[in-house]
């Protein structure tokens, strides 16, 4: 059985996934929405890595923090340039930029929460089933959030602009 790399791969990219909303929400944070979201689903997916620690050490998965925090002096250094910068062309451009990758994250996050449902499944670990569903939707949520904003910002920046 191998399910401790299908766990090993969740905490990864979820890992990943809370890291690049701190980061895009310090990068922007004259978009109050942007930057506060993104703290809370950052804070969201550093929960998602530490409700699957019980299932780590049974399936004999790595255990563990693994770093969800991005540094406070570069958090710092980012929000700074964030309110240098504030709302340009320049601005919109990287912030589709960003919210097109932290959508390629968030599915990335999302499939590999399927795929630990999944074989969850065929090893009957109901615990595991209870644990990882809430997670996954909340994944589902924040990459349909990305989505949303991609689809309001575009025609901004790209038709407006």
């Amino acid at each position: 059985m191998k399910l401790d790399e299908a766990i090993n791969g969740v905490r990864g990219a979820e890992a990943d996934l809370a890291r690049r909303l701190r980061t895009v929400g310090e990068r922007h944070a004259a978009e109050q929405d942007v930057y506060h979201l993104g703290h809370t689903l950052a804070k969201q997916s550093a929960e998602h890595v530490r409700r699957l620690d019980p299932f780590a050490e049974r399936y004999g998965a790595r255990t563990g923090e693994i770093d969800a925090e991005s540094p406070g002096l570069l958090e710092s250094v980012r929000h700074k340039g964030a309110e240098l910068l504030g709302r340009s062309t320049l601005s919109g451009s990287l912030l589709l930029h960003d919210l097109r990758e932290l959508y390629l994250a968030a599915q990335e996050t999302e499939i590999a929460w399927v795929m630990l449902i999944q074989s969850a499944q065929a090893v009957r670990d109901a615990d595991l089933l209870a644990a990882a569903g809430p997670c996954h939707a909340e994944t589902e949520t924040c990459a349909k959030w990305a989505r949303s904003r991609i689809k309001e910002l575009a025609p901004q920046v790209y038709a407006a602009g």
